[in-house]
């Protein structure tokens, strides 16, 4: 009787079915099929998992909604995993362990995984309602956000071409949106409460580089500017106010002012919530060892006042590159716990909670991607070069600017190995550098010849689109997986995605990837 139970397979529940929700069930696919694991998956949405950082370029017309979809229902079911879509969870008994829907449906689980993502955030503004963090904002018409595709709907109708556009936000979402919008022929306004956009990832120089091109698209900048009110005609947006008391008239307000984690049943549950839902290093709740979070809901922060790890990491990061990394490394960790419970001898199974910690990003790189302008970012960027010269500062500042042709690299170094980097429209270099820091390797003595993977001779020495090169930082996928693709008869970015994953996370690599497609005769690019 023991070993029939023990044998039983495990009831995993996936609250949430996003993007990283999709990449934790196609890891866990084997053991479904082999009858391991019986996985439920629920998700709030009526829709499949689809790619939410592509929701401003389908309302805007640059991609199709096929292109985003990320699960095919129909395989999956085939394969023994369950679902219960547009039903909301809406409470989890931890004791009993089971989880009621909406509909009073309910469900027991072994293990239960909360993948529930963030929700945008609205600033109190006077006229629209109050909305508490982590929580869909209900609001007027003419107003919206960008994380649904009924977001998308609704941004298609308020960005037609000669309409009046106001995004409010001047981050990497607010300024993809703008030059896309700009880019669609609408006349667009970005408003931002810093003194330039994206403050937070640039510095002066660089920061200007950025407004000039946002100026040559015509895109008007109100910096400095603390939003205070919309103004309403007739139910519908008219225009927003600010704080010194100037009016900005227009057709419609985007709001792009961040996200802030779906924790709400959790903290329902009891579960420990801060920023987000509290988990250790083995992505398990500090609250309940049955279950994890993983993905914009998770925030690592273990028991260790003085953790390194945890110091570095103040909230999930936002971005889709952790999410899937946290999915994959959870999938292997749930299939190693079920190997170990196996009541059969069997070869042990390193399992990561035996040694290795989940993977957490604390300095994620930033990267604005939008047609005709490469921004890359990451880590402390604010150094000057001759500061580290006349102060005790041990770290080193190379930079290069041409401000005319839109070009810039800065490089912050510590012992030759970088610690910030900001490039723009180098995306060659942009591509070594990320690649350089995210492995820490040193740089070489002359900082300028990472220069040259941008100019005519960029085949000398270590190409970024070399074979061992990584393309889809997302995914992990290498230039010569990509070429092996190709030769196999994948012949265009869609396609390329759907054998390799490539291009499915955050978009940044296509034009990569269409760079490798061009390589090859008779490719349609498309």
């Amino acid at each position: 009787m023991l070993l029939q139970h023990a044998r039983r397979a495990r009831r995993l529940v996936i609250i949430g079915f996003g993007p990283v929700a999709s990449r934790l069930i196609d890891e866990l696919l084997p053991a479904v099929r082999d009858h391991r694991l019986q996985l439920l998956v629920i998700g709030a949405e009526s829709q499949p998992a689809y790619n939410r950082i592509m929701i401003g370029e389908l309302a805007l017309g640059s991609i199709d909604q096929e292109l985003m979809i990320m699960s095919d229902l129909q395989e999956l079911e085939a394969d023994g995993v369950r679902f219960r879509l547009g039903v909301p969870v809406t409470e989890i008994d931890r004791d009993r362990r089971f989880v009621t829907l909406a509909d009073g449906d309910q469900y027991a689980y072994d293990e239960l995984i909360f993948a529930t993502g963030a929700a945008a955030r609205v600033p109190r503004l006077a006229g629209l309602p109050e909305c508490p963090p982590g929580q869909d904002p209900m609001l007027p018409a003419g107003v919206t956000v960008l994380r649904d595709l009924g977001d998308a709907e609704r941004l298609a109708t308020m960005s037609q071409r000669g309409r009046e556009l106001v995004v409010l936000g001047g981050g990497v979402l607010g300024m993809e949106l703008a030059l896309t919008a700009a880019e669609a022929g609408a006349v667009v306004t970005l408003v931002h409460a810093g003194r330039v956009p994206m403050e937070r990832n640039l510095d002066p120089t660089a920061a200007a580089i950025v407004a000039r091109h946002l100026r040559r698209r015509r895109i008007r900048i109100v910096a400095d500017a603390r939003a205070a009110a919309v103004r309403l005609h007739e139910g519908r947006f008219a225009g927003l106010g600010l704080a010194d008391g100037s009016q900005i008239s227009g057709d419609g307000l985007v709001v792009c002012c961040g996200a802030a984690p779906r924790t709400g049943l959790a903290a329902r549950s009891g579960l420990l919530v801060d920023v987000g839902i509290v988990v250790d290093h083995q992505l398990r709740t500090v609250d309940d060892a049955t279950i994890s979070a993983i993905g914009d809901c998770a925030q690592m922060r273990c028991a260790e006042d003085d953790c390194e790890r945890c110091v570095a990491i103040s909230a999930p990061s936002g971005l889709i590159g952790p999410g899937f990394a946290q999915a994959e490394w959870l999938a292997a960790r749930l299939l190693a716990d079920r190997h170990q419970r196996q009541p059969v001898e069997s070869p042990a199974v390193r399992s990561p909670a035996s040694g290795d910690d989940a993977p957490c990003d604390g300095a994620p790189v930033m990267i604005l991607k939008t047609p005709g302008l490469s921004v890359v970012s990451a880590g402390s960027v604010d150094l000057d070069p001759l500061d580290c010269l006349v102060g005790e500062d041990d770290r080193r500042v190379a930079q290069w600017s041409d401000p005319e042709l839109g070009r810039y690299a800065k490089m912050i170094t510590r012992g030759g190995t970088l610690e910030g980097l900001i490039c723009i429209g180098l995306p060659r270099t942009a591509a070594e550098l990320t690649l350089l820091y995210e492995r820490g390797s040193e740089l070489p003595s002359d900082r300028s010849s990472l220069l040259r993977h941008d100019g005519p001779d960029h085949a000398s020495g270590t190409d970024p689109l070399g074979p061992d090169a990584t393309v889809c930082r997302c995914n992990g996928v290498s230039a010569g997986a990509i070429n092996a693709a190709i030769d196999d008869g994948h012949r265009d970015v869609t396609a390329i995605g759907r054998a390799t994953r490539a291009g499915t996370g955050c978009g940044t690599c296509k034009d990569r990837i269409c760079e490798l497609l061009r390589t090859r005769t008779e490719v349609v690019v498309a």
